[in-house]
């Protein structure tokens, strides 16, 4: 009898309930949610993955109802935390580390996100990610990117800002949204300002002409733009109000249905500068802007991604002095897919269309300028990679067809000075490989050496539309023959890494060469005065080399100083046939011709310093360069520092950011045909950054409060518009 009660019993007892443990974690620091954080039990793998918003869910069984559970991220210290002293939606703060973690089990969804940069050769690569620039007040990309030392951003009167890298010119940059190369088949430049930050998740500085992923004309490096694609909010908006009646208004929505995230984010600006000299009340630049961007990822398997894209720009500029205006308008769309086709693994597709459209009314003086450019681009991507011990291999194809419509009017006291017009259509091929080894450095101290070497082969071939009929023109312009370049280039590196439990080292060495094939506008160059300028333009050819090494140090027995982190690099960049280019007194267009030899050679170093649990973060950066024929390479400073001081506790945000940029000296063409210097003074400035973000309820909240050029001293105008001038705005919003 008494065993079947206790028979019965179990029968009808009911089975110990699993503990379902949820919450949130938190930087200890800036309060921002921590995504991709391993949770899981001591000693087994039943685990989960934060989410972008920092969110858990972890099921745990009834027989580890006393374990201990584990949060672990690579750039955080380990917390290890007793079931039950946690709590029902509990908020937990973990420490950020000066090294990243060596070795770390990943549960569910990978930690962290590998950057596209480590497929390809060793390189000089800064990662800036959003919580640099979010919220803060920077007018457009241009704007922030301006903070790193080896970047200089040139700014023109309409507000369009090119970017610098290395000493180099704005054409030396390759630029990708998303994938999506952005450079004009134009001229090969991209406008920054057609960024906007509030949609950006990183950007990824990568230094250096040895690039082969991204195309043959990377002379100075690769700006990635990363765009959000997967969201921690269902709504978020942002407003901005600050100097030169500045206003923006940015609205995002999201919504993810299980693998699917779907986002779209809207913003309007405007901003009306006066100029210093202004008389009658039309005296005023009007910057308008708009931006739509649509974002749709899909996951599906183990490792399979889709992602489709769409972001437009519309931008335009209106000058009420000088009655002139200056509109801009870009479309980009893409669709990617990486995963696994069949039995083919480790494949990655990507397709998109860009088209964007220009349209100037400019005046200078006695000439008037009216140009429309209008470029549309179709690019293709697939690429494969190999695996099989300690190599890799990785493969590629990639095609951009484009085609550039341009029309160049000019007038001098009304009478038709000269009328061009061409269509040109340019396909570009290009088949790369790269071929990685990676092998053991000996033990001891140092850990992993690898060996690495690329092959990339282009070619492009214009094809010239007959131009149809154009007004008569008192100049002969010559029509552009059809022409095509190819070329080939080998690029070798070699890196090696070694750690112990606070010291840490990484260390490169690369070299390689480079082409660069005349742009449309380059091939377009017409100069006006009697000195025949307009010989055909060669290919540009550049060979380089690059040493770079990077430390870490932590000091966990100190109670003031974490440790230190230090990044430096020397390379040198030798330029043959050169794209020069040159301006004339009176003329508002840029010519070009080829400069037989130039050189760029110089050293960068970032050295930062952390205290108190990494609550306080001071860098100092700085970039030196030897520039050795200005004239092709005008305007550039050969010198810059930069000093930046980053304090965050319980939410609270100051940023301060001082840099120095040594004078820029530059040659213009006059008349005879001979060289005039011409040099802008150095400066110095400071800005700051103060901000707060706080959470009611589901909802999160922020405030920030910036003031740029703060020791501004003296007014200082272009064409009549104060820069370097004293800013302030201030921006607040939140997401739910």
């Amino acid at each position: 009898m008494k065993v079947f009660i206790f028979f019965l019993m179990l029968v009808i007892a009911p089975a110990q309930a699993a503990i379902k443990l949820q919450g949130l974690v938190l930087d200890a620091n800036t309060h921002r949610e921590i995504y991709g954080v391993n949770v899981f039990i001591e000693g087994t793998n039943i685990g989960a993955t934060t989410t972008r918003g920092g969110t858990f869910v972890l099921d745990v069984p009834a027989k580890y109802a006393g374990a201990e559970i584990r949060f672990q991220h690579i750039s955080y210290d380990v917390r290890i935390i007793p079931i039950d002293s946690l709590k029902s939606n509990a908020t937990l703060y973990l420490v950020p580390r000066v090294i990243p973690l060596q070795d770390v089990q990943v549960v569910g969804e990978s930690a962290v996100h590998a950057l596209d940069i480590k497929r390809d050769l060793p390189q000089s690569v800064k990662v800036l990610q959003a919580d640099k620039f979010d919220i803060r007040g920077y007018v457009d990309a241009g704007d922030f990117l301006n903070t790193e030392p080896a970047v200089q951003v040139q700014e023109e009167l309409s507000g369009k800002k090119t970017l610098s890298m290395r000493g180099g010119n704005a054409d030396d940059i390759v630029v990708l949204y998303n994938g999506v190369r952005m450079n004009s088949p134009f001229d090969n430049v991209f406008d920054f300002s057609l960024i906007d930050l509030a949609n950006i998740e990183r950007f990824e500085v990568i230094k250096g002409s040895n690039t082969t992923l991204y195309g043959p004309e990377a002379f100075s490096g690769v700006i990635n733009i990363v765009p959000q694609v997967q969201r921690d909010y269902t709504l978020f908006t942002q407003y901005r109000m600050g100097t030169y009646n500045t206003e923006s208004i940015n609205l995002q929505l999201n919504k993810n249905i299980n693998n699917l995230d779907v986002s779209y984010s809207y913003k309007d600006a405007s901003q009306i500068r006066r100029f210093v000299d202004a008389v009658e009340k039309s005296d005023q630049l009007k910057n308008m802007q708009q931006h739509h961007n649509v974002n749709v990822n899909y996951k599906f398997g183990e490792a399979h991604v889709v992602n489709a894209m769409y972001a437009g720009a519309d931008i335009n500029y209106d000058n009420g002095r000088d009655n002139e205006k200056v509109g801009q308008k870009n479309d980009i769309a893409s669709l990617a897919f990486s995963g696994a086709i069949g039995p083919v693994a480790d494949v990655r597709l990507f397709s998109a269309f860009k088209q964007y459209d220009e349209q100037q009314n400019l005046n200078y003086g006695e000439y008037v300028l009216d140009r429309h450019i209008q470029d549309q681009s179709l690019q293709f991507k697939a690429d494969k990679t190999f695996k099989k011990g300690g190599l890799e291999m990785l493969l590629g194809y990639s095609y951009e067809g484009s085609g550039v419509d341009f029309r160049d009017g000019r007038l001098q006291n009304e009478r038709s000075l000269f009328y061009q017009q061409t269509n040109v259509d340019r396909a570009r091929h290009g088949a790369f490989g790269i071929l990685k080894t990676r092998g053991s450095a000996g033990g001891g101290f140092f850990q992993n050496f690898d060996l690495d070497g690329s092959l990339r082969y282009d070619h492009v071939n214009d094809r010239v539309a007959e131009p149809g009929e154009m007004p008569a023109s008192p100049i002969a312009v010559p029509a552009l023959p059809d022409q095509s370049w190819q070329a080939a280039h080998f690029k070798f590196s070699t890196s090696i890494d070694g750690y112990r439990d606070d010291f840490a080292f990484k260390g490169f060495f690369n070299y390689g060469a480079n082409t660069k094939f005349p742009t449309v506008v380059q091939r377009l160059s017409v100069p006006l005065d009697s000195v025949n300028l307009n010989a055909p333009l060669q290919p540009e050819r550049v060979s380089s080399y690059e040493a770079g090494v990077e430390l870490f140090k932590e000091d966990v027995s100190s109670q003031v100083l974490d440790g230190w982190h230090a990044q430096g690099s020397f390379f040198r960049n030798y330029y043959t046939d050169k794209f020069r280019p040159f301006s004339s007194p009176g003329i508002p267009v840029v010519f070009y011709d080829n400069a037989p030899i130039a050189e760029i050679f110089g050293i960068e170093g970032n050295f930062s310093l952390y205290f108190l649990k990494k609550k306080v973060d001071l860098e100092f950066g700085l970039a030196k360069y030897n520039i050795s024929e200005k004239s092709a390479f005008p305007f550039k400073s050969d010198f810059k520092r930069t000093v930046d001081l980053s304090i965050d506790h319980a939410g609270f945000s100051l940023m301060l950011h001082w840099f120095y940029e040594s004078e820029q000296v530059g040659w213009i063409r006059t008349f005879s045909g001979q060289f005039a210097q011409v040099e802008l003074a150095p400066f110095s400035n400071l800005d700051a950054h103060l901000s707060k973000s706080f959470r009611i309820g589901r909802a999160k909240l922020f405030l920030n409060l910036s003031m740029r050029n703060m020791l501004a001293s003296e007014s200082v105008a272009l064409a009549g518009l104060a820069i370097r001038d004293k800013r302030a705005y201030l921006t607040f919003g939140g997401q739910l």
